[in-house]
């Protein structure tokens, strides 16, 4: 695959952090991801996460979202302009909140954070070889409803 990117920005709203997440999507199914990829799926939800946290945590202001192929590995990024960096926690059973970072770290190859000039920039990366099998399996099947 070679290079691309997107880059747009976002309102800190959450219908406007689901649009963005919907934006990329098309974005990297234009650039020749297969709508059933495990690849496209990770870095859906990897830029679902880091975009609830933005809109979550750094207010209305608007944030800038950037996916990027280099042929090896698709990076999302966020930025916005609060200069708190996220901290993983760990959430009790009740918890609605607190989990995006962990499901980012399981997800992504590589993933961080880092202090801007204008706030910060959170980003992960995963790499285009699909493993033999998805990252996470059920032992049994659901049953159907």
């Amino acid at each position: 695959m070679e290079m691309h990117d997107v880059r747009f920005s976002v309102s800190g709203t959450p219908a406007a952090a689901a649009s963005a997440r919907r934006r990329l999507v098309a974005a990297m199914r234009d650039w020749g991801l297969p709508a059933d990829s495990d690849v496209l799926h990770v870095a859906e939800l990897m830029a679902g996460e880091l975009l609830s946290n933005a809109v979550r945590h750094a207010g209305p202001g608007a944030a800038t979202v950037t996916a990027r192929c280099d042929g090896n590995a698709i990076r999302v990024e966020v930025s916005d302009s609060s200069r708190d960096l996220p901290r993983p926690r760990s959430p009790s059973q009740d918890d609605e909140h607190g989990r995006g970072l962990s499901i980012v770290a399981a997800l992504a190859d590589r993933y961080g954070t880092e202090p801007t000039a204008s706030g910060k920039r959170c980003w992960a990366d995963v790499r285009l070889q699909e493993a033999s099998s998805p990252p996470f399996a059920l032992p049994v099947p659901l049953p159907r409803r």
